[in-house]
């Protein structure tokens, strides 16, 4: 007779493959919901009692999914270094990531255990939210292949984000495989008081999610008398172009010429956006009077120009910025954004001379200046925020712009470091969910692709084919909803923390703190 119990490592295995099929290019976002109920099985049927078997098969997970999700990172690193660096970079990222995987289910040897069913299921969803939270923090903080992501697409779903910001939606996700799991195991033994337990912590799912799904309807909608017209541009330059020095004179003329394309189709025309750095520091250097060519093009459309550039105030002070031209203005410094949340080594290092040493490339890696805090860009009927590229993963930078008053949010991106892997659509579809927090339209301009724009609900309104030229015209009235996360921002985490205290307490106060899951039984 088989044993069904030898085989049963392949159910973490299996929780890692639904978690890769709930993310692009598979999109089977539904698949998130249950990913967790082999991992459960797995710990019901398994010795329990050292911290290695609660650990190790999160880790396992974790390297699997994150292996998976940041291969396309590979493809940035092969522009500068060998074929091997890329694998390096991959691997690390995915373990470091994989860590707090391993810790989350470290947690559940104690929650998926302890005798108060209702406590269960808000403190498992709660150690995921913080885990989360702390994964995003520091110099290595990230926030790719956060659970939440994998639900873009589902905008009913998605409305509340609104309420709860993003940390809500994971925890919801949690909470519901824990309430499966738990309910369906306490069916099975039938004592009255646990099933009557189940039930309470069902209709506090229940609740929640009823709270997010409906609550953000009676949120107030503003909009302007004035539709806003714009014109977003994909030039479509390659990485190689973009690193050729010699190509940056070029690469600028063809964003010129798109733009008076755009005049040309659609004016007249408000503002007018280029992706991240289309301005260089090659650009300024190779063509003296490429600042004015920009003056000059505003002045002939009509139009504002956002663009994405590269800003040196002294040779130690290089910053990724966001300029604003606007016609009749000789000068485009009064109003300008500097990065702040700027990319691990390849933008910011403490030490860039050790790093550039150990790791020469054709570029400096780490001397970027990090920016100081938001900036919004003033037009005449209208007030837009921006920022750059990876800031997008991460909810503050948008909340202070949209907190401060901007009705719109540009991300200008440079994804072609990317090709057409899935790395393309999973910075994408972030703009979605920093949409549907701060109650206001997130438009990505991205040089390959994908631009890309969300309205306050997360609802796509335009799009353009990656890894092609072209020209977008989004016309809006600017549409803004209040959300319970722009006003009181990551409440959601303290919240968290309060129910993981509690848990804590209740713990260490029970006379019999854990309860086996289920007896070992031989066949």
């Amino acid at each position: 007779m088989i044993r069904w119990r030898n085989y049963f490592f392949i159910l973490p295995v299996l929780s890692a493959v639904f978690l890769i099929l709930s993310f692009p290019p598979w999109d089977k976002g539904y698949l998130a919901w249950v990913f967790l109920l082999p991992l459960f099985f797995y710990f019901r049927e398994q010795n329990y009692s050292s911290w290695e078997n609660g650990f190790f098969p999160g880790l396992v997970i974790g390297i699997i999914f994150f292996i998976y999700l940041f291969a396309y990172l590979a493809l940035a690193v092969d522009f500068l270094f060998p074929r091997y660096m890329g694998f390096l970079v991959v691997a690390v990222s995915s373990l470091y990531s994989a860590f707090f995987f391993g810790l989350f289910t470290l947690s559940l040897r104690f929650f998926l255990k302890t005798r108060n069913i209702l406590l269960s299921t808000l403190a498992i969803p709660a150690s995921w939210v913080l885990l989360e939270y702390f994964r995003s923090l520091g110099f290595l903080g990230h926030t790719g292949g956060f659970l939440g992501y994998s639900q873009v697409g589902y905008i009913p779903l998605l409305q509340a984000v609104s309420l709860y910001g993003y940390w809500g939606l994971p925890f919801l996700m949690i909470s519901f495989q824990v309430v499966l799991f738990i309910s369906w195991q306490n069916f099975c033994k039938k004592p009255k008081k646990r099933l009557i337990e189940s039930a309470s912590s069902v209709l506090v799912f229940l609740i929640m999610l009823g709270c997010g799904l409906y609550l953000p309807s009676l949120f107030p909608v503003e909009k302007n008398d004035k539709p806003v017209r714009i014109a977003l541009i994909q030039g479509n330059i390659t990485q190689d172009d973009v690193l050729d020095s010699y190509m940056a004179p070029k690469n600028f003329q063809k964003y010129v010429q798109l733009t008076k394309d755009a005049d040309q189709l659609y004016a007249p025309l408000d503002l007018i956006v280029w992706p991240e750095t289309v301005f260089s520091l090659n650009v300024a250097r190779l063509n003296p009077t490429s600042e004015q060519e920009v003056a000059d093009l505003a002045d002939e459309t009509g139009a504002s120009i956002l663009l994405g550039a590269m800003v040196e105030k002294t040779q130690k002070e290089v910053y990724n910025s966001i300029l604003l031209q606007k016609a009749g203005r000789t000068s485009w410094e009064e109003e300008r954004y500097d990065k702040s949340r700027l990319v691990p080594f390849a933008e910011i290092f403490p030490v860039p001379e050790i790093l550039n040493k150990i790791l020469p490339a054709d570029v400096s890696l780490g001397t970027y200046t990090s920016g100081t805090g938001s900036q919004l860009f003033y037009l005449l009927d209208f007030t837009i925020g921006g920022i750059v590229c990876f800031e997008s993963y991460f909810s503050r930078p948008a909340l202070e712009m949209a907190q401060r008053g901007a009705e719109h949010l540009f991300v200008l991106s440079n994804d072609a470091w990317f090709l057409d892997s899935t790395g393309l659509k999973q910075h994408a579809r972030v703009a979605a969910i920093r949409a549907i927090e701060t109650g206001i339209g997130v438009t990505q301009v991205a040089n390959t692709g994908y631009t890309i724009s969300f309205d306050y609900t997360g609802k796509e309104v335009l799009s353009l084919p990656a890894l092609e030229d072209g020209i977008a015209l989004l016309e809006t009235n600017l549409p803004t909803r209040q959300t319970l996360y722009r006003l009181w921002g990551d409440y959601f985490v303290l919240l968290c923390i309060i129910i993981l205290l509690i848990s804590f307490i209740v713990y260490l106060r029970s006379p019999k703190k854990l309860m086996p899951i289920q007896k070992n039984k031989e066949n």
